[in-house]
């Protein structure tokens, strides 16, 4: 009978080990996704399950997913699922395994994602040592995480899961190829633990008799487990018994609800949900995989007393259109992807800010994003300026320094400011953007506008009415600094293999830049920064048909036009990125003062044609 009970608890056991969830196979729809690539030149690209190239050894499926990772690519460069099919529950399992195949020895990392159950973002590495064969790699999600808030994944679950191969470098000389499939979660560890807690109320200074635990555990009773103060320290500890393993959430509250703790929702050992009627609660989070001791927390504190700094960042935006998800903070190793940190604007002033408690000493780049975009195109550009670090990203340097008091940024949305005063505002202009597409060698069915002026939506098709190749839409916008894109056929985006007077580096991203101050016409060339306001085709350059007096201008500068060639002239002003920003047309002029009192510092370029003759000549504004 021994042997019969000692056979049933082991099959019970390697029962409960094995018992996996299948994630992605890519061989249906129901275990199937996309993979959109990034940090390289195949962004914004999608990658589709393909067959199977090595049907042999533990991998004898149809179909899998492969990956590329090219000559040049970011360190960080990966690709991300466009929806999983089946969330990662790691409520009860306790590793992720994957089946890879590595056409030399490196590395993969994979990085869970957009908790439903406000887990933290959990990344690690696995070593792939051997290669040209399909191996299965398993990753230990009771494990910290190796980037901040070093937290394990067990106990949540996720709808992301991003893959890095070879993460930490950049292939040189050639591309790296690499493919990967049967994504499960499984194991079992166990099914309940005791909890003790502990909290010091040293710090705290209004009046109670008892301090209590209250949580799902206990279905937030106010009474249910008193905590006990017996040598009078100002330390109340005490055990909860038979806490069920997964994601449970608590707080410490004072007899029987007479009080509780109150967090903003920027601490890191929180967990705010909606009760689905608008109602926020922020509560402390917990993870069970057995039996614990808990740290010794301070009230209303993730830390200890005396342990944690209050960090409080307003940002102000009334110089950009805001997009509808709103403002986040994110970046810099310590706070995510854009959208896991919200800021609000409660009163609606344009300003959006966040409370964070963060442990005394703690330091960290940061960003802002207009946004929650899943491919970073909506982090705000702040390349070149003082507060931002060119060798992490342009991510803001103003916490490098060590906290060790509380302290209040105040800053602007893609600028360097010490205060929320951003400018802008104002009242909505019309500007108008065109892209000339007759260059353009394929079949054109939808030409949009994409930029962070709409979310980078498909909100504004381009039409071109009178056929002429040159498509236009007419945005009304609040002045602003903004970045974009012109898109074809929905999946065809402009590509700038660097950047050029039009465009800025996002972090990566080559996209088109305006500032817009008034109303205005912009038109550019498909994929490129030269104008269409003035074709060369059928034209005739003439030095001789204007000239300009002085050409180092303060208010303004003299236009001569040649008598000797009469008829209409256009009179064109274009700024150093290409913008039209003046037009005029004269009927037997000879003379136009061009008001330049307005016009920022900088090279701008005046064009006039006459007929069939053009000219160009340059203006430098002191």
């Amino acid at each position: 009978m021994k042997n019969l009970i000692l056979s049933l608890s082991f099959i019970l056991y390697a029962t409960l080990i094995s018992a996996q969830t299948i994630i992605l196979d890519f061989e249906d729809s129901a275990t199937s996704t996309t993979y959109q690539y990034f940090g390289s030149v195949l962004d914004p690209n999608v990658q589709e399950p393909i067959d199977n190239p090595d049907m042999s050894g533990i991998n004898t499926s149809a179909k899998v997913m492969e990956h590329v990772k090219p000559d040049g690519a970011e360190t960080w460069a990966g690709a991300f699922p466009n929806g999983l099919p089946i969330a990662v529950d790691l409520s009860t399992s306790i590793q992720i395994c994957l089946d890879v195949w590595f056409n030399e020895p490196g590395n993969l990392a994979i990085k869970l994602e957009n908790s439903s159950t406000g887990g933290p973002n959990w990344i690690t590495t696995e070593e792939v040592t051997t290669t040209q064969t399909w191996v299965e790699v398993c990753y230990d999600i009771q494990a910290p995480s190796i980037e901040d808030p070093f937290q394990p994944a067990f106990g949540n679950i996720y709808d992301g899961l991003v893959v890095f191969f070879d993460f930490g470098t950049s292939p040189s000389g050639a591309d790296r190829l690499y493919y990967f499939d049967n994504v499960v979660v499984g194991g079992m560890g166990a099914s309940e633990g005791d909890i003790s807690f502990a909290v010091d109320m040293n710090d705290y200074s209004e009046p109670f008799t008892t301090v209590y635990v209250s949580g799902t555990m206990n279905n937030w009773s106010g009474d249910a487990n008193p905590l006990e103060d017996s040598d009078g320290d100002g330390i109340w500890t005490g055990t909860i018994a038979d806490v069920p393993v997964g994601s449970q959430e608590f707080k410490f509250t004072l007899d029987n609800w007479a009080g509780q703790e109150q967090f903003t929702g920027g601490e890191t050992c929180i967990i705010a949900t909606d009760d689905g009627s608008g109602n926020i609660f922020v509560n402390r989070k917990l993870v069970v995989s057995g039996d614990a001791t808990l740290n010794t927390y301070c009230f209303n504190s993730c830390y200890e007393c005396g342990q944690g700094v209050r960090i409080n960042i307003n940002v102000g935006t009334s110089h950009i259109v805001v997009d509808p998800e709103g403002i986040f903070i994110a970046g810099g190793g310590s706070f995510g992807n854009p959208g896991d940190n919200p800021m609000t604007d409660p009163d609606g002033d344009g300003v959006y800010s966040i409370s964070l408690e963060r442990e005394i000493g703690f330091s960290s780049h940061f960003t802002f994003t207009n946004g929650a975009c899943p491919d970073w195109s909506c982090k705000e550009n702040i390349a070149g300026l003082d507060c931002a670090d060119p060798d992490n990203f342009n991510d803001r340097n103003l916490l490098l320094d060590p906290v060790m008091a509380d302290m209040e940024i105040n800053t602007c949305f893609a600028q360097c400011t010490d205060n929320t005063d951003c400018g802008g505002g104002g009242s909505p202009v019309d500007v108008t953007f065109q892209v000339d597409m007759n260059g353009y060698p394929d079949a054109i069915n939808d030409v949009y506008l994409r930029g962070t002026l709409n979310g980078w939506s498909l909100d504004n098709p381009l039409t071109d009415v009178d056929g002429d190749g040159v498509w236009e839409a007419v945005l009304s916008l609040l002045p602003g600094f903004y970045d974009y894109k012109f898109n074809v056929n929905e999946d065809v985006w402009e590509e700038f293999p660097e950047d050029l007077s039009c465009t800025e580096d996002f972090g990566g991203f080559i996209n088109r830049v305006v500032t817009v101050e008034e109303a205005m016409t912009v038109c550019y060339e498909w994929n490129s920064c030269e104008s269409c306001f003035v074709g060369t085709n059928d034209l005739e350059v003439d030095e001789t048909l204007f000239s300009v007096t002085p050409t180092l201008v303060n208010d303004y500068t003299l236009v001569d036009f040649n008598d000797e060639i009469a008829g209409e002239k256009t009179l064109r002003v274009f700024n150093a990125t290409g913008i039209l920003i003046e037009e005029s047309t004269f009927d037997n002029a000879t003379q136009y003062e061009l008001e330049t009192s307005n016009y920022t510092t900088g090279i701008y370029l005046i064009y006039v044609q006459s007929g069939n003759k053009i000219a160009t000549k340059k203006i430098v504004k002191q």
